[in-house]
């Protein structure tokens, strides 16, 4: 491919990986405004707890799943950039994103595993 080509599925790459963390956003979003405002708390019934969980969760797997695939497709991209000669200012800029590419990738699934934790700990405990 060209660098113009890769580029392109570069961007439309970060594009799949902002758009793959809108629904869980929201979605942490309402789970955060109902514990803060004391509607969904300890006390609440068990079903509707394990319910909010389940969200989290299936939300959580999705989005997981979205930005690994994203990221291996934009390292894919980055190797193909190396492989070429004599890259644009910005095609030299992304193969320099690498690292970070596979850093922001593993901390948000850490971040997401954090929060199921987080919101287990305080229904279930």
């Amino acid at each position: 491919m060209e660098e113009k080509n890769l580029i392109q599925v570069w961007n439309e790459q970060r594009i799949a990986r902002i758009k793959s963390q809108l629904a869980p956003t929201l979605l942490l979003s309402v789970v955060l405004a109902l514990t803060t405002t004391g509607h969904l708390t300890k006390t609440t019934d068990q079903i509707l707890k394990l319910f909010a969980i389940g969200l989290v969760v299936a939300g959580g797997v999705f989005s997981v799943t979205a930005m690994v695939g994203a990221v291996r497709d934009g390292a894919a991209v980055i190797a193909s950039l190396k492989a070429l000669k004599g890259l644009s200012p910005l095609g030299k800029t992304i193969t320099k994103s690498a690292d970070t590419l596979w850093i922001t990738g593993g901390l948000f699934v850490v971040l997401s595993l954090f929060n199921f934790v987080v919101l287990w700990i305080y229904l279930f405990k």
